[in-house]
Formats: structure tokens, C-alpha cells, sequence
């Protein structure tokens, strides 16, 4: 009864492990931790810290351990924003160029229907230029068909007629005369 009730006392416990863990090979003995069942009326540095676990010291993350394991969920924590701010960046600019793009597309749809516009309104120009150029030359067509001859009698007589002969001024001058 006295060994039973002295393996059940948790000071007795601990040395029972400590003789086990002297029985083990140096490298297992390094990663053996003793282990107690009840609560120790010290606290750790890790547990007087913020931790109010009911953990017993010895399976408690030392200070060290549990401040880097801090900063990593604070690293995490940051690399989470940032890919958000990054998502949302990436999401705001695809809208504004998507904008950009639409207005882009607009200007150029009202540049080209002014551009059709002007084209058009050259076609009709140029077209009624042509059909005016041909009314023209059809009077003038009409007009010398109905006054061919009295042209032709007006060019001749104008040429012939009205004109005086003069011989040029390096011909010689040849006298006729009859009797000398």
C-alpha cells in the first residue's frame, strides 16, 4: 500500500523518470522531457507571461519558441493583407483600364463617323461637280451642233479676210516690173 501510494505522489513520479530516462542511450535522453500530472506551484516565465493555460511548465513553449511563433502568425498575417491589397489593386485597375478602354472606343467610333461623314460628304461634292461638268459639256455640245456653220463662215472670214497680207520683213523684195 505505502509503494502504491508513493508512486501515486507526483514529486515520486518525477524521480521514477528521471531513473528511466538514465537507463536511455545520451541522444534519446536529449529529446526526452519528464512530464508531471499535477500543477506546479511555480510558474514558468512562458505561463506568468500572458499564458494562463493549465499546461503543466515542462510541456509549456518557452519564451523564445512562442515569440517566434508570434511573429510567424504576425509574417502570415501580413502576407495575407498584402495578397488581399495586392487582389484588390490588380481588381481596381482592370476596371479603370476597362473604362479607359470603353472611352477609347467611343472617341474613336465618333472620330470615324465624322471621317465617314466628311468622306460622304466629299462623294456628294465630287458627284455633283461631275454632273454639273457634264451639263456643261452637254450645252456647249448642243451649242456648237446648232452654230457649226455660222462658226465656221465666222473663223474663216476673221482669218482670212480682216487680216491684211504683208510679206515678211526678210523676204526680198521682188518689183515686178514689166518693161525695164
Amino acid at each position: 500500500m505505502s509503494k502504491n501510494r508513493s508512486d501515486r505522489h507526483p514529486s515520486r513520479q518525477m524521480t521514477n523518470t528521471t531513473t528511466n530516462r538514465s537507463s536511455l542511450s545520451p541522444l534519446s535522453r536529449v529529446h526526452q522531457r519528464p512530464v508531471s500530472s499535477h500543477r506546479s506551484s511555480t510558474r514558468s516565465m512562458a505561463s506568468s507571461n500572458t499564458s494562463h493555460s493549465r499546461v503543466p511548465r515542462s510541456i509549456q513553449i518557452e519564451p523564445g519558441l512562442q515569440a517566434l511563433l508570434t511573429a510567424e502568425g504576425q509574417a502570415a498575417e501580413m502576407i495575407a493583407n498584402a495578397r488581399a491589397k495586392r487582389k484588390e489593386l490588380l481588381r481596381r485597375a482592370q476596371h479603370e483600364s476597362q473604362v479607359e478602354l470603353e472611352a477609347l472606343r467611343q472617341e474613336r467610333a465618333f472620330q470615324y463617323t465624322i471621317k465617314l461623314r466628311e468622306a460622304t460628304q466629299l462623294e456628294q461634292f465630287q458627284s455633283k461637280l461631275d454632273a454639273d461638268r457634264q451639263t456643261v459639256l452637254a450645252q456647249m455640245k448642243e451649242t456648237m451642233r446648232k452654230e457649226r456653220k455660222s462658226l465656221i463662215h465666222y473663223i474663216v472670214h476673221r482669218v482670212i479676210d480682216d487680216i491684211p497680207i504683208q510679206s515678211h520683213p526678210n523676204a526680198k523684195r521682188v518689183t515686178l516690173n514689166s518693161g525695164k
